[in-house]
């Protein structure tokens, strides 16, 4: 079975099992993105990788910006299933240090930026002991991004989508109420509107405040540097998106 097959099938694969564990949260993320991005002009005659403009100096898209944030887990055995996901999105204004799409360097602009990320992760435990636990398995995010700048004339958008398997570890350490953790998945290949590197990094620490609730906080990292091609022209993108999350959660 593929990986991602089983990745949307795990959840139902639990249902009704003994000893199971549902658990939701919802909290802010403070997130910020970072990076740089390329679109080639319509003639094809300009490398989109020689006209690189910063998100957050050239486009003023690299503010701090207040997301929901959201995260489903549930837990049987050794196995837990995963789901999270959060959205950003920033409006900006900048003068272009290079072409973007037909608009020229130098050009003042208004941009905006949207970015949505959703991520499923199966991990199965492969060491338990009484203050920590490891786990190895897969995740498979979504990720989508739309970035558009507009002049006097023109408008000029960036809009590329790729599904990413990748294969998973997570550790936790606990002591009493209280869970120190960290996960990683890393794939590098030819997925979707792009070739590239992706990274997910993530560390957290929970609090089981009591057996029904809990607060958490924790740090994303997302890693996309793919090049590809969008609206039939190509495209180089090297962004991160990182913050703080904050959330509550309630186990059911």
């Amino acid at each position: 079975m593929k990986l991602q097959n089983l990745l949307l099938l795990s959840p139902l694969l639990f249902v009704a099992c003994a000893g199971q564990t549902w658990q939701a949260d919802v909290g802010p993320m403070f997130a910020r993105m970072r990076g740089e991005i390329a679109l080639q002009n319509t003639a094809g005659n300009i490398p989109a990788a020689n006209s690189q403009n910063s998100l957050s100096g050239n486009m003023s898209l690299g503010d701090t910006e207040v997301s929901p944030y959201l995260r489903f887990e549930t837990n049987v055995d050794r196995h837990r299933v995963r789901l999270s996901g959060f959205y950003v999105d920033a409006e900006g204004s900048g003068t272009l240090n290079g072409d973007f799409g037909d608009i020229t360097s130098g050009t003042q602009v208004r941009t905006t930026l949207d970015f949505f990320g959703i991520d499923g992760t199966y991990g199965y435990q492969v060491l338990r002991e009484q203050h920590y636990r490891v786990a190895v398995g897969g995740k498979l995010g979504f990720y989508s991004l739309d970035v558009a700048a507009r002049s006097t004339g023109a408008r000029e958008e960036v809009i590329t989508e790729v599904i990413v398997p990748m294969p998973w570890v997570e550790a936790e350490l606990m002591w009493e109420d209280l869970t120190l953790g960290a996960n990683a998945g890393i794939m590098a290949g030819d997925l979707g509107d792009a070739n590239g590197r992706y990274l997910d990094l993530e560390g957290y620490g929970k609090w089981q405040v009591t057996e029904q609730f809990d607060a958490q906080v924790g740090y994303r990292y997302l890693l996309l540097d793919g090049y590809g091609r969008a609206s039939s022209r190509d495209f180089d993108a090297d962004i991160d998106v990182q913050g703080l999350y904050i959330s509550a959660g309630v186990r059911f």
